[in-house]
């Protein structure tokens, strides 16, 4: 339970908790004011030896002790009297002590990072005639074959405009477990449309593929 509430906003934790505390104690006193009552009017109504082993119940519980249903009650009570305790121990804490905890099991919780599955092991261009060429060269360093894969190549302007993205199939539908493919783009009529640009990847149904950069000798992007 308190690991479960740490992982929620710390204040709106510390509020619950109290409130938490404050009903089970309000549910404690009206149920030892319940059985306080009904010990005097057995008292009063002159059932003497059944008023006297109330009260000797009533002296060690506030519950009925000889039924099933009081054992259930009592291990209930017990249970949210631990959970009470846990509360008000993690309401004392310190702010800072209780903020750490509270992002350690966050961080525990989060979901794992995905895996880059290529790597980039070549970027490069060239300009012949009037045609722009952007060339690449990806390893599969994943466990498993990768399908239709393709490189989505950005073209930005000199003020970082965004102008054009093309999107480039491998040289391969199938991509085996260490296996290379390579990936060309040729732009025609180049007069210096856009000065730099940059490369993703992304399987053919729209999933984006992560990838570590490991070219030696960086091209323009």
């Amino acid at each position: 339970m308190s690991k479960l509430l740490l992982t929620y906003d710390p204040l709106y934790t510390r509020i619950g908790l109290a409130a938490l505390a404050i009903l089970l104690v309000a549910g404690y006193l009206v149920l030892y004011v319940h059985r306080a009552r009904k010990a005097r009017l057995q008292s009063a109504s002159g059932n003497v030896a059944r008023g006297a082993a109330d009260a000797h119940l009533f002296e060690h519980s506030v519950l009925p002790g000889a039924s099933v249903l009081a054992d259930l009650m009592r291990g209930i009570l017990i249970l949210l009297a631990f959970c009470v305790a846990a509360g008000l121990f993690l309401i004392v804490l310190p702010n800072g002590t209780f903020d750490r905890m509270a992002q350690s099991l966050r961080l525990r919780n989060a979901p794992q990072p995905a895996q880059e599955r290529i790597s980039l092991l070549f970027l490069g261009d060239e300009t012949t005639g009037k045609e722009f060429h952007i060339r690449g060269v990806i390893r599969n360093i994943s466990t498993q074959p990768i399908e239709n894969l393709d490189a989505m190549i950005r073209l930005y302007a000199s003020d970082g405009t965004l102008l054009e993205t093309a999107v480039v199939r491998m040289n391969t539908e199938s991509i085996a477990p260490d296996a290379t493919s390579t990936f060309h783009l040729a732009y025609p009529e180049f007069n210096g449309q856009f000065s730099r640009y940059s490369v993703d990847f992304k399987l053919r149904q729209g999933e984006a593929v992560l990838y570590k950069d490991l070219r030696g000798t960086p091209g323009r992007s």
